[in-house]
């Protein structure tokens, strides 16, 4: 009885001594952020939203005013602005009160975070830093900005302070966040389907190439968004991001 005891009061001071840590909120204006959110949303009034399903037909849904709804996914484009919430697509208007999360503080949910701008418009939607462009720290130098809309990031020459003449800065809206995952390279894998190569890592962009199933590809030790970067000399596939899913290791023989 005595072992007993003094096993259950062992316990007890493990539980209470050194108590299994669990992961501090991270909160922001006064709720929960959670990881690849970008903000949250309000409605002036009660408004009905949509979402297309796979047979191209469409659900709604009737938001309630002052009801806030975290947002992750933002596309912009035409000058037009659109909020994913869950699986429905919202579009900017004077009826959206959309709050922004600082983006230094959405990075904080990353170990390597990779940085792709998905704005179509502006200045930063077309050419060398257009739709697309992605970047991390090591190859550039990152510094965020506060301003009176909203938080900026620039991305810098590496050897610079942030001073320097040569600085990127966008907007956090501006820039999807995706974890930088390593791979062994050399790795061969089979794709299981049809699939287009994109040069960059985002569903949103066209495919510049298309590889037929069973097409054996290479790793190239980097995966970014769900796209592993690969090529193949042998089936004459350039450098190349692909889904992730779409391939089957080759187990050798």
């Amino acid at each position: 009885m005595k072992k007993i005891f003094a096993l259950l009061l062992a316990v007890f001071v493990l539980a209470i001594v050194g108590p299994e840590k669990s992961e501090a909120k991270v909160m922001y204006d006064g709720a929960e952020v959670v990881k690849g959110q970008t903000g949250k949303m309000t409605f002036k009034k009660d408004i009905k939203v949509y979402k297309k399903n796979p047979n191209g037909t469409f659900d709604s849904l009737v938001v309630k005013r002052n009801n806030f709804f975290r947002t992750y996914d933002i596309e912009k484009y035409d000058g037009k602005t659109f909020y994913q919430m869950g699986q429905y697509r919202v579009q900017a208007t004077d009826l959206v009160v959309f709050k922004e999360v600082p983006i230094k503080i959405r990075s904080s949910f990353y170990q390597d975070p990779t940085y792709i701008n998905i704005n179509r418009d502006g200045i930063y939607g077309k050419g060398q830093y257009g739709y697309g462009w992605y970047f991390k720290a090591g190859f550039w130098s990152i510094f965020f900005k506060d301003t009176n809309n909203g938080q900026l990031l620039s991305a810098c020459d590496a050897t610079t302070d942030g001073s320097y003449e040569f600085c990127i800065p966008f907007s956090g809206t501006d820039l999807k966040i995706a974890e930088t995952i390593s791979r062994e390279k050399d790795v061969l894998y089979e794709l299981t389907k049809d699939t287009g190569g994109k040069i960059i890592p985002l569903d949103g962009a066209k495919s510049e190439t298309m590889h037929k199933k069973g097409t054996v590809l290479s790793s190239l030790g980097t995966e970014i968004n769900g796209y592993l970067y690969v090529s193949s000399e042998i089936n004459n596939v350039p450098f190349t991001w692909v889904p992730v899913n779409l391939l089957k290791p080759i187990e050798d023989n």
